[in-house]
């Protein structure tokens, strides 16, 4: 990598980082976790080095800025269940290992598909995008299109590992409102066609609070202005 990036993860931390969430794999999914440890231990170099997305102004556009992002909405989603619970609203039709599972793999099919060289994100050759539009990453020619969220889904089932209903839509949903194929069941004109578990909502809302955390970072490590309009 010929472009110093404004915000980096030292080694020692990208490691850390990924030892911690296999940590959490191990305690929260135990049922699940050898078929879970298997699909990481398989993708584990794209995974432990993997960017949160492309662009440098996104969010964690940094090696290991995956998995970092994914603690990071792991905490972020047990505050706002804490928030929304002691608020009076009913948290009570998911479980907490729900709400785990669906955080630590909203965003797994940013890491691609399971195999060689299937990794979703290569570094930009292009030095001219990289410093005048800030393209640090490439998508993998290698792959298919497909959305993320599909992409998660399909790894997970590729391991076998099963997925509760609110996990699936957690996990399909978890864009919210940026994702125009998801309004549909965010937009429900009737009670029946509303969402049955706020758990979508939930991660959403830890999605954006953990992305906006990172943006700062980043745009306070470069120097960016983030003067907000006061009124």
């Amino acid at each position: 990598m010929s472009v110093k990036l404004a915000f980096e993860l030292i080694p020692e931390q990208i490691q850390e980082n990924y030892n911690t969430l296999m940590d959490r794999v191990q305690l929260m999914f135990d049922t699940r976790a050898p078929k879970l440890l298997k699909m990481y231990k398989e993708m584990e170099d794209e995974i432990i080095m993997a960017p949160a997305a492309s662009v440098e102004y996104y969010h964690n556009t940094i090696p290991g800025g995956y998995v970092d992002h994914i603690l990071r909405v792991l905490e972020f989603s047990f505050r706002v269940y804490e928030l929304w619970k002691s608020s009076g609203i009913d948290v009570s039709n998911f479980t907490p290992e729900e709400l785990a599972f669906v955080a630590v793999h909203h965003d797994l099919g940013k890491i691609g598909l399971p195999g060689k060289e299937m990794g979703r994100y290569i570094w930009n050759e292009s030095e001219w995008h990289r410093k005048n539009q800030g393209k640090i990453y490439d998508t993998n020619p290698n792959i298919p299109y497909m959305l993320v969220q599909d992409m998660s889904l399909f790894t997970l089932q590729k391991y076998e590992i099963p997925l509760s209903l609110n996990e699936t839509l957690g996990i399909k949903l978890h864009d919210g409102l940026y994702d125009d194929g998801n309004k549909p069941y965010y937009v429900g004109y009737t009670h029946k066609a509303s969402l049955r578990s706020y758990l979508p909502y939930i991660v959403h809302q830890a999605d954006l609070m953990a992305s906006k955390f990172e943006y700062e970072r980043w745009a306070k490590a470069s120097g960016q202005s983030l003067k907000m309009y006061r009124g």
